[in-house]
């Protein structure tokens, strides 16, 4: 049986040969989203107990506007009982897009929604940093009390409120009176 990684590598590289990968990341995303969203269509594309004939049928009516690379790779998946495999497919696919193009996805963590100014900057300073460009997305978590913390491949800059008190903490407990 071919992995999620398999399959994503292969379409990447055939989108590539055709010049078709900037549509086909979107498209795989948008995809990915509606398969997420419904499961049970998933279950439905996987079951032996439906004829492929019939879940082709499904899937070409569905994804008609997709690439066309995209929607025969669902149709592949379908005919092996392995949609389930699509969400990792498609992690793997815009991974390799992203690494192909020297793009990084970062998230900025913050208490409110950073203006942006302030993501302009981030998206900046961390391009300097990384000699990449960065894609970044400003993730709301009310808990952090104020600051913004910083992720990037696979890095973790905190620079929240949450852990400066942490860290005073740390200390208090430390200090010997």
């Amino acid at each position: 049986m071919t992995g999620a990684s398999e399959y994503a590598v292969a379409l990447f590289s055939l989108t590539e040969e055709l010049g078709t990968s900037d549509t086909a990341k979107e498209d795989v995303l948008s995809a990915e989203a509606a398969l997420s969203a419904n499961p049970k269509y998933i279950d439905l594309c996987d079951t032996p107990a439906i004829s492929i004939s019939e879940k082709l049928a499904l899937i070409s009516e569905a994804f008609k506007s997709l690439d066309v690379s995209v929607k025969n790779l669902i149709m592949i998946l379908a005919e092996k009982h392995s949609v389930r495999l699509f969400t990792a497919i498609a992690r793997k696919y815009v991974s390799l897009y992203n690494e192909s193009r020297g793009i990084v996805e970062a998230e900025a963590v913050s208490a409110e929604p950073l203006s942006a100014g302030q993501l302009d900057a981030i998206k900046q300073k961390l391009s300097r940093m990384t000699g990449k460009r960065i894609q970044l997305k400003n993730v709301i978590d009310r808990s952090i009390v104020g600051g913004v913390t910083l992720r990037y491949m696979g890095k973790q800059i905190d620079g929240s409120l949450k852990a400066r008190l942490s860290q005073i903490e740390k200390s208090l407990k430390n200090t010997i009176l």
